[in-house]
């Protein structure tokens, strides 16, 4: 009789009890082995509802928990972790010579220590004795990869030796020391039946050919009608032939919807969904991306009970996030002091803004802190300048509690017992206001219990218990070693196993048969899945090293996903057609290959191309949701308001304000009529209070000249100038924001730009010029109207009068002569205000900073001085240049102007609306973007 059998994908379990004599299924003395615990639990199941009468079960276990039970009775060795594997060969090859670089500091070895273990984890599993590679192909390897590969017969030997004097032993080596030492083992007390494995290392081959020789039975699940030639492997291996005992297998019912994104894909899940799961069988959805998974339970029904049977990733959680944010905030620390903006986005945890203190919620306190933050503007501060910058008792009581019990002791971090330590507070602290909300089963608690419980028992085991637990390390390490963690863990969910609509990953479905199958995310990338490349193991180094490829990875996941799918009377697959990526990667979402091959066949099966068998999920939307109001509608009490505004500004109408509407009326709208300020911004630099330098600068330097004439071949100092910038550089508060480098090169770059204007003046103006005014407001009425403006200097140019206005970043173009005489000069407003018309305006004169000026002093020309011109010839261009005849700027500023001027200002107050700007570029740099209907997005 053959010892191994073959049975089909459909019923796999149920088929399997149908195959196996009453006496054997319900003896204690039998085993069933099986790949996972889940398929066990659905095994014993299914013996409850064959025999429901009170009676004796074989024992059922998964092989992990087999194999570690009959490993112990050979070696009694305790686990090691896999951080402190890292430790050890880190140990060990410190001691070794050309490591010196690598093993330098625990610090710089971690990261590979885990991927060297990893690896030496493999060998065993293979038993595999490495071998030092003495020319392993350097063009595919890093030169640490190529070191530790020269190095691996040393290193594994090493390795086994520091063990066992540890008294400890890897999970790897466990496995081996079993099937090495298999025949030591008593046999089983009865029938020994495996079921459903596929892919097997060669350690667990020699497990199984032990056992099968002693008369076990091997139970292969099909995923077709044929054998894949992982099983003729294994045939091979064992020295028998299976039999196939029936592949005869109704081939499921296909569904494929092509979805624009996820939530249409889990809409268009919910509409199909039964109404009633009565069955642990009945229905599964099979999760792709894991980090769909709250999005999902959000989306069904609410009296459905559901069991989930996915590790979610700890690393996506609202506390794994707070701890990140945590270790962000400790490593931007920089010389006693907290990088701000780090800081604000720590206190935005919605954990920590729910801290009580004093019977008052910690988000008060914390908006009020940001506020004061922001307008400090100071990029780096101390926890004792942050708390001196409270403005009352209570906010400063609170800083002080909040800063010794939740900052402080991240910033003396230097072990991962520490880690811990502080970890686990923060989480008490967090977790005890919210202890009522977590008595409630929402998605959000779900996910929240289910970190809490692998917070408990793996990951502070994991930062207590590591063997260099109290030994120092750097931040960075503890940080990076804390992120590892949270990557590779996964966050367990407790529910009833075999109860309700069941939601799994791929590898949990193992064996199991559905009568309806939901597959999501069914994408290249997901479907089959990416495997991280650990860069000391490359392909081109596995098949030296005798370690199987990548490709045996995909073939389990192939084989478990046909079979699955294939054991399903009714398959409904979703895949989704959105874009993704950006730059050269962007582009189309694809289906799967598993998705395409389903297709193929069943175009084999019609005999014909079959476009029918894929529903196309149309893009529903509010169309509200993408139309952009292209104004703001201007009723009576906003042309009031408007008119308010013009009238009654105490310096009179500015360039600035008329400049902002004519950039944007809406934006005019935001700033002016609503009086709404954006956000200050934390930055180390000010480009703004910079500007306010360099003028004083200037001013304090021109101010001896007024009403004098000014020689620059006699009269440069640029001594003097740059003494007063320094001096006033060093008054201002960006002076301490800025840190050493910074601020040397940004005092540099002022310096060099102040020395070359004061060579251009030379150049340029050899006759010199006389200083009329310096920093002076000038006003001037027009058609009931008060226009303002302080001008930088005002200067005389033998018989022109100049405005001069300093421009210390953006470089702005003044209009070209072209554009002055065969446009502007020649340009009639229109009668009405209508949107058109604005444009037009707006093209015409889309800047009267400088007219304005001249308008208002009576000036004969204008320039913007651009001391952050790259190029001397563009420091000053004036408005009117050469080609522009003094008789053609007087009558366009005595004639033409002045109607320019009305038809703006009776714009602004008559016109219906606050029409928007028709650009992006304006709406990506507008403060209010996000509050604006009309931004173009």
């Amino acid at each position: 009789m053959a010892q191994i059998k073959a049975l089909p994908s459909r019923d796999f379990l149920k088929n399997l009890l149908a195959h196996v004599s009453e006496e054997e299924l319900f003896s204690p003395k039998t085993t069933f082995v099986f790949p996972t615990r889940r398929a066990g639990l659905y095994f014993r199941h299914y013996l409850f509802e064959k025999r429901k009468a009170p009676g004796l079960l074989p024992r059922i276990i998964s092989i992990a928990d087999l194999t570690a039970e009959l490993a112990t009775l050979l070696d009694q060795r305790p686990l090691i972790t896999r951080a402190d594997q890292a430790w050890v060969l880190w140990e060990i090859t410190r001691e070794m010579p050309f490591f010196e670089k690598i093993t330098q500091s625990f610090d710089h070895f971690f990261p590979w220590g885990l991927r060297l273990a990893e690896i030496l984890d493999l060998f065993e599993r293979e038993l595999i004795d490495a071998k030092n590679i003495i020319y392993p192909p350097e063009e595919e390897l890093p030169f640490e990869a190529r070191l530790f590969a020269s190095h691996l017969g040393d290193i594994q030997r090493a390795f086994r030796e520091r063990l066992k004097e540890m008294q400890v032993i890897t999970s790897g080596e466990r496995i081996r020391t079993l099937a090495e030492n298999i025949d030591r083992i008593p046999n089983f007390p009865g029938a020994l039946h495996l079921v459903g494995f596929f892919v097997l290392t060669k350690a667990e081959q020699k497990i199984f050919k032990t056992w099968l020789n002693n008369g076990a039975m091997l139970w292969w699940r099909l995923e077709g009608q044929e054998f894949s030639e992982i099983y003729h492997e294994l045939e091979r291996a064992f020295g028998q032939k299976a039999e196939i005992i029936s592949s005869e297998e109704k081939r499921p019912e296909f569904h494929f919807y092509e979805a624009p994104d996820v939530h249409h894909e889990l809409r268009a899940v919910k509409e199909r969904l039964p109404k009633e799961v009565k069955t642990p069988d009945d229905t599964l959805i099979l999760l792709c991306v894991a980090g769909h998974l709250i999005p999902l339970l959000y989306e069904l029904p609410e009296d459905m009970p559901v069991n989930i049977t996915l590790g979610y990733p700890l690393f996506r959680t609202p506390l794994a996030q707070l701890f990140l944010l945590f270790a962000e905030l400790r490593e931007s620390f920089h010389q006693e002091e907290v990088y701000i903006p780090a800081y604000l986005k720590l206190i935005k945890h919605p954990y920590l803004k729910g801290l009580k203190f004093q019977g008052k919620e910690a988000l008060c306190f914390f908006h009020e802190l940001e506020k004061t933050l922001r307008e400090h503007g100071s990029p780096y501060l101390s926890l004792e300048e942050i708390e001196n910058l409270a403005e009352n008792e209570d906010l400063s009581r609170f800083l002080s509690w909040f800063h010794r019990e939740f900052l402080k002791p991240w910033f003396n971090l230097n072990t991962t017992q520490g880690l811990a330590t502080a970890l686990r507070k923060l989480v008490k602290e967090c977790t005890r206001v919210r202890l009522p909300a977590l008595a409630e089963d929402t998605p959000e608690t779900l996910l929240e219990k289910a970190f809490l419980y692998a917070f408990e028992t793996e990951i502070l085991p994991s930062l207590e218990k590591v063997s260099f637990a109290t030994q120092k390390l750097r931040p960075h390490t503890l940080f990076t070693f804390l992120k590892e963690l949270l990557r590779n863990i996964r966050a367990p969910f407790e529910g009833e196993p075999l109860e309700g609509l069941q939601i799994m990953g791929l590898l949990e479905t193992r064996l199991l048969s559905f009568k309806r199958i939901f597959v999501l995310d069914a994408n290249e990338d997901y479907l089959p899945s990416v495997e991280e490349v650990n860069p000391l193991l490359p392909e081109g180094l596995k098949p030296i090293l005798g370690l199987p490829p990548r490709e045996r990875e995909e073939l389990i996941e192939r084989h478990h996903f046909f079979a699955l799918v294939r054991g399903a009377q009714k398959v409904h697959i979703f895949y989704q057609s959105a874009i993704s990526g950006k730059g050269e990667a962007l582009g189309k979402k694809l289906r799967s290959r598993y998705v395409e091959r389903l297709i193929w066949e069943e175009e084999q099966r019609l005999k014909r191309l079959a476009p029918e068998k894929v529903t196309f999920i149309p893009l529903k939307f509010d169309p509200a949701v993408f139309s952009r109001k292209e104004s703001i509608l201007k009723g009576q009490a906003e042309k009031e308001a408007v008119e308010k505004i013009l009238s009654g500004r105490k310096h009179g109408i500015s360039p600035s304000l008329l400049n902002t509407y004519l950039l944007c009326p809406v934006m005019f709208y935001f700033k002016y009529i609503l009086g709404l300020k954006p956000t200050e911004k934390i930055a180390d630099f000010d480009a703004k209070e910079l500007g306010e330098i360099v003028h004083t600068a200037l001013e304090e330097y021109f101010r001896p000249y007024i009403q004098k004439l000014y020689l620059p071949r006699e009269d440069n100092d640029p001594e003097r100038l740059i003494s007063y910038f320094q001096e006033f550089f060093r008054l201002k508060n960006l002076y301490t924001i800025l840190g050493p480098e910074r601020r040397f090169f940004v005092e540099e770059t002022a310096i060099f730009r102040l020395k070359r204007y004061l060579e251009f003046l030379e150049i340029k103006f050899p006759q010199g010029f006389v200083i009329l005014d310096l920093e002076k407001e000038y006003h001037k009425e027009f058609q009931g109207f008060k226009l303002g403006g302080k001008l930088d200097r005002l200067e005389k140019r033998e018989e022109k009068t100049f405005v001069l206005d300093y421009k210390t970043g953006t470089f702005l173009k003044t209009l070209s002569a072209n554009h002055l005489k065969e446009k502007l000069f020649q340009y009639d407003p229109p009668a009405n205000f209508d949107a058109e018309s604005f444009y037009e305006f707006q093209e015409m004169l889309p800047d009267l900073q400088l007219f304005l000026y001249l308008f208002i002093v009576d000036a004969d020309n204008a320039a913007y001085l651009q001391l952050a011109s790259g190029n001397k010839s563009y420091i000053e261009k004036p408005l009117f240049s050469d080609r522009i005849t003094p008789e053609e700027a007087q009558e366009f500023m005595t004639f033409k102007f002045p109607r320019l001027l009305e038809f703006l200002l009776r714009h602004m107050i008559e016109s219906d609306a606050f029409y928007a700007a028709r650009d992006e570029k304006t709406c990506s740099f507008c403060d209010y973007s996000l509050a604006c209907e009309c931004a173009r997005k």
